[in-house]
């Protein structure tokens, strides 16, 4: 504690807040760009740290400026000049261009824009063999928003289109060591895009672009998802979550999802009680179901959501069906809340 007082007063900030504050921006932007444009954006949700999640990505600002945002830092280009624009919202100075520059003992160099000695901007990869091994933009060591990756040792495109930390996420191609197209498409975390994404203990990514989501079985249940927010998934249609998942969520919003049109939840998720201790629970949860125009369905298995005390349903003028339990059995759901159900027809409430 006196060794960051001291830091404090000896910098003038606190490096982890402000840390902290920059990376909610950057994740503030993420949310904006995604809501605005959706087609021309390309974002993952990952689990950091174990306690919360955070957006990353980029989005496609034109046909040649590209726009990368992730945890620490944004990125934007221009692929046509092959000109890095600005990083972290302002213009970088002192980069030097048409450089040679020694990476390591093994003989790796860098061919292209260096700022303090390292890769920053456009420019070509060599490995210890002399072989090109990429072209495009790095930052330190990261391949950052658009480049090709070869096969070096036959000097064979393997990929080539937008990236995102390195991994493929974006419009891009992928070729094979004959030079073979395998795939020209979407990606999203190195994996060919899938509008129909199961989370499960091995898979726990989403992404901006799903339609269909489905949760299985005894899933999602790490202290690290204590809230679930979908309303980042703009295009969702369906939600299937399997039985006894999501146990340290305390709070589901399901807001402004103007595709949306089914949600079905098994048994015994959104809680961390057995029935037989709910009288001696604290509630806590909240769960909201508003401006969903098209949503049809609720489905709730029994014993979901029985830590709950709040549950607000609004605005889903399209709502058929509300399904909550069992007749024959104690279903528990919602047992510390109160239900209120409205509607308006002719002016009358």
């Amino acid at each position: 504690m006196k060794e960051s007082v001291r830091r404090i007063q000896q910098d003038g900030y606190s490096k982890p807040l402000r840390d902290l504050v920059k990376g909610w921006s950057i994740q503030k932007s993420c949310v904006e760009y995604i809501k605005k444009d959706n087609e021309h954006c390309f974002f993952s949700l990952f689990n950091h740290n174990e306690l919360c999640c955070y957006h990353e990505g980029f989005v496609e600002e034109s046909s040649s400026v590209l726009l990368e945002l992730c945890l620490d830092r944004v990125v934007e280009v221009n692929t046509d000049l092959h000109e890095l624009l600005k990083v972290n919202g302002e213009e970088v100075s002192g980069i030097e261009h048409n450089v040679m520059l020694s990476l390591n003992d093994d003989g790796e160099r860098w061919e292209g824009d260096v700022l303090n000695r390292e890769p920053y901007g456009w420019g070509v990869l060599y490995d210890s063999e002399g072989e090109k091994k990429y072209e495009g933009f790095m930052i330190g060591e990261a391949y950052v928003c658009y480049g090709t990756r070869y096969y070096s040792d036959i000097q064979k495109v393997e990929y080539e289109g937008e990236l995102c930390e390195g991994r493929r996420c974006g419009k891009g191609t992928q070729f094979d060591r004959n030079g073979n197209m395998v795939f020209d498409g979407e990606w999203v975390n190195d994996e060919q895009l899938s509008k129909r994404v199961v989370l499960s203990e091995e898979n726990q990514l989403l992404h901006s672009h799903i339609e269909e989501l489905e949760v299985s079985d005894n899933s999602c249940n790490g202290p690290e998802w204590s809230v679930l927010d979908l309303r980042v998934l703009i295009k969702l249609r369906v939600l299937t979550v399997g039985d006894l998942c999501f146990k340290h969520v305390k709070e589901v919003i399901l807001v402004g999802l103007q595709q949306l049109e089914t949600v079905v939840i098994g048994d015994g998720c959104f809680t961390e009680h057995e029935n037989d201790q709910l009288d001696d629970t604290q509630p806590y949860g909240h769960f909201y179901l508003k401006d969903c125009e098209r949503v049809r369905e609720l489905t709730i298995g029994c014993g979901s959501f029985s830590d709950y005390s709040v549950c607000e349903i609004e605005n889903v003028d399209s709502l058929e069906v509300i399904e909550m339990g069992d007749l024959d059995e104690g279903s528990c759901i919602f047992y510390h809340a109160s239900l209120e159900l409205k509607s308006e027809y002719d002016g009358v409430e």
